[in-house]
């Protein structure tokens, strides 16, 4: 029996939900769809209570989420207009081919990818109608596996606090809303985690290629931008071991290339139902970049719309109350020393990642704003409105690197306690 549990992992959860969209994507059907969610519930049941012992304040964070979730309907916009609306034209329709064939389409975003909206109207369709609650519970189950990575860094009180702050207050309600950002910044997280340890290996086995592949793929498949987090990820492994002598796996490059298969495929899709790319109207050939640039209220906006936020905040004051711990400033020479551990590898990696997205994003903005796909009636709509939501994976990131800071001097600590 105890053998068998073995089995019962994260990577299996992700797995099923993987085949569930393979199946409806290559049968165009959903006749699995009732068999797959059941299975899906069961295993992900098999995780939790396999980690009350051993993980306790995970178990405790997904309870607590489910209750949230199950116990209130969506109300936010994105979520239900985008993302539970296409996962309800999912369950509603027969065929992945009317699916895409909304006359609205660049309303919709047919073009999205639909992982996680598959899993929802897998849910829907195990209880045999729709609601606006059971079927975002889809967010709560895609949830497990990140956090579970999470405890392969986690170690002391602080930073399993730092977590919950995480989760409850930067996070809020969007990992139980249907919304996609915050489950995409855990992602983005996990896989950066995962990378950092699987960097320093001497034998990167075929475990470590699928659980990375499923990890990025699901990065990939929950929103658009996974990609360009896939690339900033990327990036920074080369730079990163280029480095360290060049040391770089190729094996680690080439599960990079082939966990893009599962989007390339699905925009080849897209692209051959003549549905309207949203990415596509959203940036512009270079034109409004070049007027936004120059355009100081825009920049203004945009400002305040990264850095004046909650999320922002709490994130940079954890991040700077942990890193402050290892500068030291000499008042007689006004100097400034830096302490060794802020060279180590994964805090090199993790900010490295966060600065590179930051940068990708900020040219996004640029770009967008002012297209048609932004809300014409509002100025600067995307910068006031999406800014704090979009730079999630930076938040989420800001955090990650506190909680290695904390963990380096825990460790230190017990190495000194060690020697005496």
């Amino acid at each position: 029996m105890n053998k068998f549990l073995n089995y019962i992992t994260s990577e299996l959860l992700l797995s099923l939900v993987f085949l569930n969209y393979i199946f409806y994507f290559i049968l165009d059907t959903k006749f699995f769809f009732a068999y797959f969610s059941f299975i899906i519930l069961l295993v992900f049941s098999i995780i939790l209570i396999n980690n009350v012992k051993i993980n306790f304040y995970i178990v405790l964070v997904i309870v607590i989420l489910s209750f949230i979730s199950l116990g209130s309907p969506v109300a936010d916009w994105d979520s239900r207009s985008i993302w539970l609306f296409n996962a309800k034209r999912i369950f509603y329709n027969l065929t992945l081919k009317e699916f895409t064939s909304y006359y609205v389409s660049e309303f919709s975003t047919v073009d999205y990818p639909i992982l996680v909206q598959t899993l929802s109207a897998s849910l829907a369709t195990l209880i045999g109608h729709w609601n606006e609650v059971f079927p975002k519970f889809s967010n709560v189950i895609m949830a497990l596996p990140a956090l579970l990575i999470f405890t392969n860094v986690i170690k002391s009180n602080l930073t399993k606090l730092f977590l919950f702050i995480l989760i409850f207050f930067i996070y809020e309600k969007r990992l139980i809303n249907g919304d996609m950002d915050a489950l995409l910044s855990l992602y983005a997280c996990a896989s950066l985690i995962l990378l950092i340890e699987y960097s320093n290996l001497k034998e990167f086995n075929i475990k470590h290629i699928s659980k990375l592949f499923l990890y990025l793929m699901t990065l990939t498949m929950i929103k658009i931008e996974g990609i360009g987090i896939l690339a900033c990820l990327l990036f920074s492994y080369i730079i990163i071991n280029y480095k360290d002598n060049f040391k770089v796996n190729y094996k680690i490059v080439l599960t990079f290339l082939v966990s893009l298969i599962p989007i390339i495929l699905w925009k080849f899709y897209i692209l051959d139902k003549n549905v309207v790319s949203s990415s596509s109207l959203m940036i512009s050939g270079g034109e409004r970049f070049l007027e936004n640039l120059v355009n100081f209220k825009f920049l203004i906006a945009l400002f305040k719309g990264i850095f004046l936020n909650k999320q922002m905040f709490i994130a940079i004051i954890i991040f700077l109350l942990s890193i402050s711990k290892y500068i030291s400033l000499n008042k007689k020479t006004i100097q400034i020393t830096l302490n060794k551990i802020l060279l180590k590898k994964r805090l090199l990696f993790t900010i490295t990642t966060l600065s590179t997205y930051f940068i990708l994003l900020l040219l996004i903005f640029i770009s967008s704003e002012g297209s048609l796909k932004n809300v014409q009636e509002i100025q600067f709509a995307m910068a006031k409105t999406a800014a704090d939501r979009l730079f999630l994976p930076v938040h989420s990131m800001l955090i990650l690197c506190a909680i290695y800071l904390n963990e380096e001097k825990k460790s230190n600590y017990e190495d000194k306690l060690k020697k005496n």
